[in-house]
């Protein structure tokens, strides 16, 4: 399950670093040209060209792209159609290590816009 809480509360996601992000997926779905889905500067990937692989794939390969559209698609969105690389970069750490980073991303956001509202930052004042 995506969502689910991590067993160990003191594990602690890191981002993998932007080079490493395709060569990592590229193993971690088996296709071996994974740079021809790559979108806009290099940024995000095309799910268009993920869903032509996965009418390819069967079993684990399939259900890993599915995993990886809805962690680029559903719970990091970024553009319509693409999947940011720091998508892919929080799928492939998850599926190397278990450790959820929805759960953290989530929890940071909420801490910001508490913070913005808080202290006034972020939104235009009543003149």
């Amino acid at each position: 399950m995506l969502t689910k809480f991590p067993n160990n509360l003191y594990m602690i996601y890191f981002s993998l670093r932007s080079d490493k992000i395709i060569p990592e997926l590229s193993k971690l779905l088996r296709i071996s040209n994974l740079e021809k889905v790559l979108g806009m500067n290099d940024t995000s990937l095309k799910w268009r060209m993920l869903e032509i692989e996965l009418e390819k794939k069967s079993g684990s390969e399939q259900e890993r792209l599915i995993a990886l559209g809805i962690f680029g698609l559903v719970l990091f969105p970024s553009q319509t159609g693409l999947v940011s690389l720091e998508a892919a970069a929080a799928y492939v750490e998850y599926e190397n290590t278990q450790i959820n980073p929805v759960a953290v991303n989530l929890a940071e956001t909420i801490l910001t816009l508490n913070h913005c509202r808080k202290t006034g930052k972020g939104a235009e004042k009543e003149q």
